[in-house]
């Protein structure tokens, strides 16, 4: 029933690419390993169970994840040192750590840098795709951070040069596996989390698994190289990977096969721009391409954080040095669809021409287009038009668009007057207003009035009720204090609010029950995660690995917030006197603890 797993076993047609793309290490199978989360629904897709298998854990099916996927490395420390181990346990194929372009390291063209503990366990094909897949935590390689101030020989777990273990937390691969599975399926662009194995140490491997594992940084490392054969390689293999996924659409002249995947780069860092910065997720971009697929989409949890509310003044700090913020994240994305085009153009004619040379591509114009367009879709969306209801109105209230976002932008920029606050992971200057209230309790106070039309102007919610429903608990009256800025303001939100999507009474319950969910009062937070994976780990050991992963699922579907997909935890599970009830119940709580947090 398992036996494409086996199919899984190292090899991976990136070497193809380039002899020096990729370290080899041997691995060797790793004892004592425990699957505490197993995606069924991707593994499904990936044909890697039945469709029509349970969602339940067996042992035939344990073993062959731990077989599989339990590894690591046999790394330049072990060798210095000589070290053993039974032929048995070690694969018969390399395993490779790939090399790409990591601003955080001395080197910028990507000599010493890449995957610092992670290996690519291969790649497999189910019907019209081909998944890649790839382990975090597998032990230290040559390419982290860390590795570099050690002169590249770093003993796996020793923490001394930062960045340098090789391993993983467990909470850090069930924080990754919850989020990008909630992510995904909210129809946010992602990568997936397939399984996380947990040791008896409190270390974890992570697995991770996309159509298209490629960074931007796996092709940005030959362009700063000015290594032309390699460049157009690692170009021509992402494009032939879109197009085998049936992801793209590419013609056969290569000149305009260049340009077409530039136009979906750029359509698709848009995109996900616009949805990182409407649906407050933080994610650390850099022109390097480090923490992105180059199909554009998330990749890699350590940093992402989706904010209660527009915290644009939140920057993380790593070390040394400072993430860019919220607002920031647009113009790194289109930095990155910047190279690309240099990228691409190098690929073309053979020539490396200076980045400024594309300072005003076609590309460009495109990457503003579609970011425009997707934060207005995404804003509707928030305000709970259907997919139908939002088309209409971008096709017939561009204007009334513009002016309502301009007035939302007036609450969601307000910022409380006590200034800069640190963090543990950096600072950030709290907002004054959680718009997701506003965009959840305004059409149900239109509802409730006896008056009909929302239109009426005697129907609008007064000044002081508006600011207060929105207003976080963490606000003073000082930051609350009505000024005539702020009753114009309100005023007119309220009339963009009644022009958009006219008759717009006729549809308000629609709306009332769509917002309602889309901007649930429970949606997560950074800090809430943190703390329900703490809750998680405590659990272990506990409560059956069964009724962990059934605790896990329920928790994902309560945060699927999607009119039609969302499933709340059921009441009755909550009463129960189970460890999973309890689990539920205490991951209910930190929702409410934290649900105004970053």
């Amino acid at each position: 029933m398992y036996e494409r797993f086996k199919k899984i076993d190292g090899r991976h047609p990136w070497r193809e690419v380039s002899p020096d793309g990729y370290i080899d290490y041997q691995v060797r199978y790793r004892p004592n390993g425990r699957v505490l989360y197993f995606n069924f629904a991707l593994a499904r897709e990936m044909e890697l169970v039945p469709f029509d298998h349970s969602p339940t854990m067996n042992k035939d099916l344990e073993q062959a994840i731990l077989e599989t996927f339990s590894l690591r490395i046999i790394n330049e420390y072990d060798r210095e040192q000589g070290r053993k181990y039974p032929v048995e346990t070690i694969k018969p194929n390399p395993y490779m750590a790939t090399r790409y372009l990591q601003t955080q390291h001395r080197n910028r063209q990507g000599k010493t840098s890449g995957d610092g503990r992670s290996i690519w366990n291969g790649c497999i094909r189910s019907g019209k795709l081909t998944f890649d897949i790839s382990s975090r935590g597998t032990g230290a390689t040559c390419l982290s951070p860390g590795a570099q101030h050690a002169n590249g020989i770093v003993k796996t777990g020793d923490e001394s040069y930062g960045y340098s273990s090789g391993l993983a937390d467990l909470e850090e691969m069930l924080g990754s596996a919850l989020m990008s599975e909630i992510f995904y399926r909210q129809e946010i662009p992602t990568e997936r989390c397939l399984a996380v194995l947990g040791f008896p140490d409190g270390t974890a491997i992570g697995v991770r698994s996309a159509p298209n594992l490629i960074r931007p940084a796996h092709i940005f490392r030959y362009l700063k190289q000015g290594r032309y054969c390699e460049l157009k390689a690692s170009v021509d293999y992402f494009i032939q990977r879109q197009v085998e996924n049936g992801s793209w659409e590419i013609p056969p002249e290569p000149h305009a096969g260049y340009e077409k995947a530039l136009d979906y780069v750029a359509r698709a860092y848009g995109k996900m721009a616009a949805v990182l910065e409407e649906e407050y997720i933080f994610n650390w971009l850099t022109w390097d391409g480090d923490n992105l697929l180059a199909s554009g989409a998330i990749l890699d949890y350590g940093s992402i954080r989706q904010f209660a509310a527009k915290h644009d003044k939140y920057r993380f700090k790593d070390v040394d040095r400072y993430s860019a913020s919220l607002r920031e994240q647009r113009r790194c994305a289109r930095m990155i669809v910047q190279v690309f085009a240099q990228a691409l153009d190098f690929a073309r004619t053979s020539v490396k021409q200076n980045l400024n040379e594309f300072k005003n591509a076609e590309c460009l114009k495109t990457f503003d287009l579609t970011f425009d367009a997707e934060r207005d879709r995404r804003m509707l969306w928030r305000i709970g038009f259907t997919p139908a209801q939002i088309e209409h109105v971008m096709a017939v209230g561009q204007k009334e668009i513009r002016e309502f976002h301009r007035s939302l932008s007036y609450f969601e920029d307000r910022k409380v007057s006590k200034g800069i606050e640190k963090l543990p992971d950096g600072f950030t200057h709290n907002p004054v207003f959680l718009i997701r209230n506003l965009l959840r309790l305004l059409p149900a106070y239109y509802v409730a009035q006896t008056i009909q039309r929302v239109d009426d102007e005697s129907a609008y919610m007064p000044t002081d009720i508006f600011c207060r429903i929105m207003a976080a608990s963490y606000v003073g009256n000082r930051d609350l204090k009505p000024t005539n800025g702020c009753r114009s303001q309100v005023r007119s939100l309220q009339d963009c609010f009644a022009a958009l999507g006219e008759p717009l009474d006729a549809s308000l319950k629609t709306i009332q029950e769509r917002s309602a969910i889309i901007n649930h009062r429970h949606r997560i937070t950074g800090d809430a995660v943190t703390v329900i994976i703490e809750e998680m780990v405590a659990m272990k050991g506990k409560i059956r690995i069964e009724g962990l992963q059934e605790a896990i699922e329920a928790f994902i579907d309560s945060q699927v917030l999607i009119p039609g997909k969302w499933q709340p935890v059921p009441a009755e599970e909550l009463k129960d006197d189970t460890l999973k009830s309890r689990l539920l119940n205490a991951i209910h709580e930190n929702l409410e603890e934290y649900k105004e947090s970053v």
